[in-house]
């Protein structure tokens, strides 16, 4: 079995700002005061195949940047770029149509960029599995985080319970962020996981699912990679990616099929979807604050301070998250840093371009 992993890398993570900006996203920042979250990710993945067999997908905006980032991990030409973002379903059809024209089969593992593991070793085992599991079944195979806690900011997916193969469970259904309440009676639930956004399936497969739920993506972006050593490429597939729809994978594909697997993942994990989740990756001082970088606070407890390169000095804040830049300060309660993403379109439709 030919086994190949694509990191998907083209986001911008705005739930991040001001330390993720559209030039330099999440992905390439560091989270624990270690590597960036790519390299972490690649250097994982390579536990379980060979560097040349690590791809990289991403928009071509990032192009330069990610090239640079993995240089001396993987091959520079492992990176392929997107002329444009379109979301997950356009993002793997492409990854998808490009390497089966050039390695003919194979297994395919599909994994975002700016996941935070700390357990690399039962992470390995999971993505062993759900390459047997893909390999074996035929069929797409997802991994399933056990929940910890009552998430409002995952996705959810349960699984066939009474299914007693011990390596991988039949989906019975994808759930989007539940609310508060909703979260509650999943997490109780033995039925119920969360989404990490890992979906592997063979070339074949993948392909057939495509061009059976998203045949505009499969005929428009087939068309463009067959031109691909051709002079107008670039042509094709900007105009491909122009004329398909923007959907993920998972509203696309995953949720209308009905042959669906998943493997359990016994590892921790986080999304990094928002700056409160610094918490997670931060060291927790004597009054509950996670700190990175230079920071002295006076009656202040159960926030998360980042600093990039000054001092932040507070007096009698509680449960905030606040970071800093050279160029921007942000400011606001932990459970309201969902809307960071709002603030940066409101910057943007201010004319504030250069400060994102």
């Amino acid at each position: 079995m030919n086994k190949f992993v694509v990191i998907m890398a083209g986001g911008v993570g705005s739930r991040f700002w001001p330390l993720s900006r559209e030039k330099k996203p999440k992905q390439f920042i560091s989270v624990d005061g270690n590597k960036c979250m790519l390299i972490q990710t690649i250097e994982r993945v390579c536990q379980v195949i060979p560097p040349e067999n690590c791809f990289i997908i991403t928009n071509q905006e990032l192009l330069d940047i990610t090239q640079d980032t993995i240089k001396d991990i993987i091959p520079v030409s492992n990176v392929i770029a997107e002329p444009l973002r379109k979301n997950t379903a356009t993002c793997i059809a492409y990854a998808t149509l490009f390497l089966k024209q050039k390695y003919e089969n194979g297994v395919l593992s599909f994994l975002p960029a700016d996941a935070y593991i700390k357990d690399n070793l039962n992470y390995a085992k999971a993505l062993e599995k759900g390459f047997l599991a893909a390999n074996n079944t035929k069929n797409i195979v997802t991994i399933g985080i056990p929940p910890t806690f009552p998430s409002s900011g995952y996705g959810y997916i349960q699984v066939d319970v009474e299914d007693n193969n011990k390596d991988y469970s039949k989906v019975k259904a994808f759930i989007e962020k539940p609310d508060s309440d909703k979260a509650k009676k999943l997490f109780m639930s033995k039925e119920y996981l969360w989404n990490s956004g890992i979906v592997l399936g063979d070339m074949d497969v993948l392909i057939k699912q495509i061009k059976l739920f998203l045949p505009n993506h499969y005929n428009k972006l087939l068309e463009a990679v067959l031109k691909q050593n051709t002079d107008h490429f670039k042509h094709y597939i900007e105009k491909a990616y122009q004329d398909v729809e923007n959907v993920s994978f998972d509203v696309g594909v995953l949720e209308k099929s009905k042959e669906i697997y998943m493997v359990k993942g016994v590892f921790d994990w986080d999304d990094m979807g928002s700056m409160d989740a610094l918490s997670k990756t931060l060291e927790k001082d004597l009054e509950g604050n996670f700190v990175h970088g230079n920071f002295f606070g006076l009656d202040t407890s159960d926030c998360v301070i980042y600093s990039e390169n000054k001092l932040i000095g507070t007096i009698g804040l509680h449960n905030l998250v606040v970071a800093c830049t050279k160029d921007a300060i942000v400011i606001c309660p932990r459970d309201r840093v969902q809307e960071i993403k709002s603030l940066v379109n409101e910057l943007k439709e201010k004319g504030y371009e250069d400060y994102i």
